[in-house]
């Protein structure tokens, strides 16, 4: 059973959303990511080897999503997972 550890839901042009994925593709590849919402925040150290998925989908509404998945082993974290 997963837990979530942080979700946040924003609308946002095209523009931003973008500079968003770029900002965070950047510090996957530099091993440290942290993420705010409000006053929730966590830190992650992705590592090495992940495993990437990638899913279109059309809703019953019409609407499109593109969901993008990033997954490794929690002991790879250590203890730089980090809740506060």
């Amino acid at each position: 059973m997963s837990r979530k550890l942080l979700k946040t839901t924003s609308r946002m042009g095209r523009e931003e959303a973008s500079d968003k994925l770029r900002n965070l593709a950047e510090k996957i590849s530099n091993g440290r990511v942290e993420l705010q919402s409000g006053e929730n925040s966590i830190e992650l150290r992705p590592a090495e080897q992940l495993e990437f998925e990638l899913e279109v989908e059309e809703e019953e509404d019409g609407d499109i999503s593109i969901e993008i998945e990033l997954e490794w082993p929690k002991e790879s974290s250590g203890s730089g997972l980090k809740i506060k």
